[in-house]
């Protein structure tokens, strides 16, 4: 069975053995083949162009290879390929940490797991905010936050409806599902759009330095 060892862009599968199902020539380019392939864990299909590297050899093809296709070929451009995850633009190293991590945890279906580290970015990101008062939990500094205008009164009722707060969810006693890790992730990302990538955004546009912190508007006084 000839296969190539690649990440799955389908499922979590990592190194996967892909299967070469089938192969054909390349017109007008001589040892090039044109392949497609399945995951060995999804059966999730990818294609792929191989190269034949020993000229002074007759011409094999892919499919008809023994296990892994490489050295003998040179595998070249593959579709599709995994999706990177990323966090929010001018989102702050220790809080894009944390978020990347819920991202992998999601893509995994560890629900219990990126639950924990949503929860951590947001945990961080707020705390890093100047003038946020410390020793507080997440809802009082996004109380705090919302009376000092960094916030919107959407974004503070929107936290209400989503399991934003409580312990870490590795050693929370309730099971979380796939809804809970979802709801969560997009409220997170939302958040980190709003406070990290708007502002640095338009700082940006401006020609102004990024803070490593988002500044707070001044209430206006009545």
């Amino acid at each position: 069975m000839a296969v190539i060892l690649r990440n799955c862009p389908h499922c979590p599968a990592e190194n996967s053995a892909f299967q070469i199902t089938w192969n054909g020539p390349v017109p007008g380019q001589n040892n090039y083949w044109n392949c497609s392939a399945v995951c060995g864990g999804c059966n999730g299909p990818i294609c792929f162009r191989a190269r034949y590297q020993n000229a002074n050899t007759a011409p094999q093809q892919p499919a008809g290879a023994a296990g892994n296709i490489e050295p003998l070929f040179v595998v070249l451009d593959v579709w599709p390929i995994r999706d990177q995850p990323t966090a929010p633009l001018h989102t702050p190293p220790p809080v894009k940490a944390r978020f990347l991590e819920g991202e992998d945890a999601f893509a995994r279906k560890k629900w219990n797991s990126a639950v924990a580290m949503y929860r951590s970015a947001l945990d961080i990101a707020t705390k890093g905010m100047n003038g946020v008062p410390a020793n507080t939990t997440f809802f009082k500094r996004l109380e705090w936050l919302h009376e000092n205008h960094a916030i919107t009164p959407d974004i503070r009722n929107w936290a209400d409806h989503v399991r934003v707060e409580g312990n870490a969810a590795l050693h929370d006693p309730d099971e979380f599902a796939e809804d809970d890790a979802k709801s969560l992730r997009f409220f997170t990302e939302m958040f980190l759009r709003y406070v990290f990538e708007l502002p640095g955004e338009v700082r940006a546009f401006r020609g102004e330095p990024q803070q490593t912190t988002p500044p707070l508007s001044q209430p206006t006084s009545s």
